[in-house]
This record gives C-alpha cells, sequence and structure tokens, in this order.
C-alpha cells in the first residue's frame, strides 16, 4: 500500500515480526549495509567428486542519520 502525502510518497509494508500495534518509519537512503567482513569462498572437505564450499561474511546495518528513522509505538 502506498500514501501519498504533505511529507511525501509512503510505502506501508506489513512485518509478521513486529508487534501489530507499532509502526516504523525507516528511510531507506539514510540506512547503509556495512561489511564487517569481506566475503570469503572457503573450500571444505570432498564428499566423492562433490567439492563443497563455504561463503562466509558478516554485515550489519549503518544508520548515516539517526533522526530520518522513527518509531511510533503503543498504536491501537
Amino acid at each position: 500500500m502506498v500514501y501519498v502525502g504533505d511529507f511525501g510518497t509512503l510505502a506501508v509494508v506489513p512485518n509478521r515480526f513486529q508487534r501489530h500495534r507499532d509502526a516504523w518509519f525507516l528511510d531507506f537512503e539514510y540506512l547503509q549495509l556495512a561489511y564487517l567482513r569481506k566475503f570469503q569462498q572457503i573450500p571444505l572437505a570432498k564428499t566423492g567428486d562433490a567439492e563443497k564450499r563455504m561463503l562466509l561474511a558478516e554485515w550489519c546495518l549503518k544508520v548515516l542519520h539517526e533522526g530520518a528513522q522513527g518509531l511510533a509505538a503503543d498504536l491501537t
């Protein structure tokens, strides 16, 4: 669902992992993916002719401006 108002165009996206009475406001222009460990490809033990590999990476969400994000809690 999309809402067009005084503050621009807002997209409403349901999230089944949050409380039903909360609404989060996220501006993705002020969020960035930050890598703590770049992708690595690590060989694992072979099983017959099959070669197995593991992908290993660590990343987090970096907030560039905390004022661009928000939460409206305990809505009814």
